[in-house]
């Protein structure tokens, strides 16, 4: 389209009138700038389909960094992920990189990427874009999973990485995740230093592969690979292998990493086989789900490993950083259930300490690391074996890492395992991240020791209950995408903080806890995405009955986290308490969600009521998940 045509298009669009004064300005960016021709005929597309919420949502504001980088839908505009946008991340690498001086400069950018649509051109522009910057890349002959481009960095004393992916986001989605030197993804402030240099990118220096790109890129051989998969195997404690496992990729970069590590470590495993190759397309998922916390993500190897009679059913997300674990709750079941990441987490947290203390392995710098809004029986049991524990942090491996590194730093390296509610687990020193494979070693260990015990998981976990205390952990989540989406994000969140409930589910809020501070919650200056935006209501004095609310940091969805907790009386059966309590905890997050909608707009005067009801409809339409 040349610019005659474009300048027709912008005319077009003004006249219409359906799109707010933001996203016509961008629209006019990216209508008239030659650099951006190539998104055009889609944005051509879009206005001839009449899609005007995609547009406004596409062209409204820049895509924002998250927990994870930045991630997002595909398609065209400044809101979206595309070679423009992973452009300007990447010539925001370069800079941040300069800026650290010229041994910054000489270590280089492992770039990796895994299997969704886009990500090998997204790839190579980062390289180009390095390139162009005099600053080699690192690049692997395929997809990788995302736990080993963090240990890539580290073990090849590389400066950054990237990864092309969207983790678990739906399908139709990628994104950008870097890491820093130490493997691990930066914190505040050098994320906002980050984020700042990305909105100021306004030229994106690229230098072709085939124009001599290429002299600034060294293609990694297979030791690379060895060296990660022989460090996940080192962490085995447990010598049984009597768990018989299914294995489900889900068409992502499990088959590189987590079906390698349980081969290598001699378990029988089965994969799905219409799952196993890496597809963009990704043919079996759920709708645009490829989230392997969703039972119906997890159908396929579920359905498998009850046809087969396998113990375990392990699934790995697109990128191999998250895993999903279900198994039968008793050991002639014939039906699966899949656990909770609260579950597992607490699960492996007891076994690994265990294992490690029966073999001697235990260090005085020995850490457990978990979220705020991960089940507080982690910490409970690690205090119990006599190991430190760090149980407040904000959600994101990031904080885990940076703490790891300290550790590292100050010569007190123990032992580090960490976890949260989210499916995510890490154990060891040598990734900085979540790691799927570290999860189903450790997860297939422990259902073997189990097994031999003639036990599940189900059953060590009541075993723990008994012990600890029963806790329910559950999450309800209202995904709200596009502009309105998140317009009521933000309404709900102030809304939750001016007014407080004084009680819920029968029980006194008896404090709030407000990761963000008072400055940035205020009508005027509160805007979703910051990463201490996490409000609770506890309702207990020891915290451990309580409600968080956060938005996501990387999905267009608040998340709603439930915990109650119980002791087992002396004589009590661990079901007499697990039950109430779990009705309890799912009638809690229904009333906390309706609650949620009744806030909306309530400081707003009346002239803005049809605003408010709008609001409170698209709330109501929101798709409700119990996770």
């Amino acid at each position: 389209m040349h610019s005659v045509a474009a300048t027709d298009l912008l005319t077009s669009l003004q006249r219409q009138a359906q799109l707010s004064p933001e996203a016509l300005a961008n629209l006019k960016q990216w209508l008239e700038d030659p650099s951006l021709a190539e998104f055009r005929p889609e944005i051509q597309s879009l206005v001839d389909g009449g899609e005007w919420a995609e547009l406004e949502d596409a062209f409204y504001k820049h895509i924002n960094i998250g927990t994870g980088g930045i991630r997002g839908a595909i398609g065209p505009g400044p809101n979206r992920i595309n070679t423009r946008t992973i452009g300007e991340a990447a010539q925001a690498l370069c800079q941040f990189i300069d800026a650290r001086g010229e041994e910054a400069r000489q270590g280089g950018v492992v770039v990796g990427h895994e299997a969704r649509e886009g990500s090998v051109a997204f790839a190579r522009v980062c390289s180009e874009v390095f390139a162009a910057n005099s600053i080699r890349s690192f690049r692997f002959d395929g997809v990788r999973s995302t736990p080993e481009i963090s240990f890539a960095v580290r073990h090849l004393h590389a400066t950054a990485g990237v990864q092309i992916t969207a983790s678990h986001n739906p399908k139709t989605d990628n994104g950008f995740k870097f890491y820093w030197s130490y493997g691990g993804q930066v914190v505040p402030p050098l994320d906002g230093e980050f984020m700042q240099l990305v909105s100021e990118v306004r030229d994106i220096h690229r230098l072709p592969l085939e124009s001599g790109g290429e002299e600034w890129v060294a293609h990694l051989g297979p030791d690379v690979d060895d060296a990660y998969l022989s460090a996940v195997g080192s962490l085995s404690i447990e010598s049984s292998r009597s768990a018989t496992i299914v294995f489900g990729a889900i068409h992502g970069a499990g088959k590189t990493n987590v079906l390698p590590v349980l081969e290598r470590a001699g378990f029988s495993v089965q994969p799905v086989p219409e799952q196993l190759e890496p597809d963009s397309s990704f043919p079996t998922a759920a709708g645009k789900l490829i989230n392997p916390e969703y039972r119906e993500v997890v159908a396929m190897p579920v359905a498998l490993t009850e046809r087969v009679g396998a113990d375990l059913a392990i699934c790995s997300d697109p990128d191999a950083d998250r895993a999903a674990v279900a198994t039968r709750r008793a050991a002639g079941d014939q039906r699966l259930d899949l656990l909770r990441g609260d579950d597992v987490g607490a699960a492996l947290t007891h076994f690994v300490l265990s294992r490690r203390k029966e073999l001697g392995l235990t260090s005085p710098n020995d850490l457990v690391l978990e979220t705020f809004v991960t089940t507080s029986l982690v910490a409970d049991i690690a205090r119990g074996f006599g190991v430190e524990a760090i149980s407040d942090l904000n959600v994101g491996f990031k904080w885990m890492a940076q703490i790891i590194q300290e550790r590292e730093d100050a010569g007190r390296i123990g032992y580090f395992f960490a976890t949260e509610e989210s499916i995510g687990y890490l154990a060891g020193n040598f990734v900085r991240d979540k790691d799927a494979s570290i999860a189903a070693l450790l997860v297939a260990e422990m259902a073997s020791a189990l097994k031999d015990r003639g036990l599940t998981v189900w059953q060590y976990l009541d075993e723990l209950y008994a012990r600890y205390g029963c806790y329910r952990n559950l999450q309800h989540l209202v995904e709200l995408p596009g502009k309105t989406g998140m317009q009521v994000m933000r309404e709900v969140m102030l809304g939750l903080r001016r007014s407080p409930p004084a009680s819920l589910g029968g029980r006194a809020v008896v404090g709030v806890l407000d990761r963000l501070a008072p400055e940035k919650s205020t009508r005027a200056a509160y805007a979703i995405g910051s990463g201490d935006d996490m409000v609770t209501f506890v309702l207990s004095e020891d915290q451990r009955n309580r409600v968080t609310v956060r938005p996501s940091g990387t999905e267009p969805k608040l998340k709603y986290y439930i915990q109650l907790y119980a002791p087992v009386p002396s004589g009590a059966s661990v079901p007499s308490v697990r039950e109430p309590l779990s009705a309890e905890a799912l009638a809690l997050a229904e009333e906390i969600v309706n609650l949620s909608g009744t806030v909306i707009g309530g400081d707003l005067p009346a002239s803005d009521q049809s605003q408010v009801r709008a609001w409170r409809e698209e709330w109501s339409a929101g798709v409700r998940r119990l996770v």
